[in-house]
């Protein structure tokens, strides 16, 4: 099978609309406060109708399993130039951890750390035929929040760029927190992938439907959401 971003995408034309706020955001938002250049705050918490639907009840669904848990949104649609915002500054970040410096146009000197950074942030690439997931509306970034609104721990934070950010990363491990942050990514799992979600293998919080990776890892031929353009 074709790697996930060489699925063909024929969009469905699904509008970006505003997520209601029964689902709770974290605020402010996070990229926003690293500077990130959203052109319109209005479209920051955004995605397809078809996720924010999906969504809501999985939200609805979390509660009705364990009343003082809600779901909390990280991050949803993403603009393009956040995206590559973003990327090169986990970039920079990770050239720091090496003891590097970082120059952004001279990134394709670093393979290496564009892999590395690339299991977490897609490339900004401006192909509409692998448009990064965040761009389509389809994916979105969450975690569990308890009836206090704080997050609760899953065993590293979200955008960690590390191994343990792998969903699996805490199964059949034997310490007492290591089997309560597996529980947790579990059930986060769970409620996301009954509503239709999948689940990006390298981030416990990173959750997708309709875009290349759904396709993908459902087999389907085609995605059916590609770019997705705010107003």
């Amino acid at each position: 099978m074709k790697p996930w971003y060489q699925i063909p995408i024929v969009d469905n034309n699904e509008k970006l609309i505003s997520i209601p706020n029964e689902i709770d955001f974290i605020e402010p938002h996070p990229y926003l406060a690293l500077g990130a250049p959203y052109k319109s705050r209005g479209r920051i918490w955004s995605l397809r109708e078809g996720v924010v639907s999906r969504l809501v009840r999985a939200n609805n669904y979390l509660k009705s399993i364990q009343n003082n848990y809600s779901l909390i949104l990280y991050d949803s649609w993403r603009p393009i130039e956040v995206q590559s915002y973003m990327f090169y500054l986990a970039f920079e970040s990770e050239c720091k951890k090496r003891g590097l410096e970082f120059q952004s146009n001279k990134i394709d000197s670093y393979p290496e750390i564009i892999k590395e950074v690339e299991k977490f942030w897609a490339y900004p690439s401006f192909d509409e035929k692998c448009p990064p997931p965040h761009t389509t509306g389809g994916a979105i970034d969450l975690a569990i929040a308890d009836s206090s609104g704080n997050l609760i721990d899953m065993g590293c934070d979200i955008d960690y760029m590390d191994i343990s950010a792998s969903p699996e990363f805490y199964k059949d491990r034997n310490s007492k927190e290591s089997m309560i942050w597996d529980d947790r990514r579990n059930l986060l799992k769970q409620v996301m992938l009954k509503f239709e979600f999948v689940q990006h293998p390298n981030e416990w919080w990173h959750f997708s439907y309709g875009d290349q990776l759904w396709a993908w890892t459902n087999q389907i031929r085609k995605a059916i959401y590609g770019k997705a353009v705010g107003n």
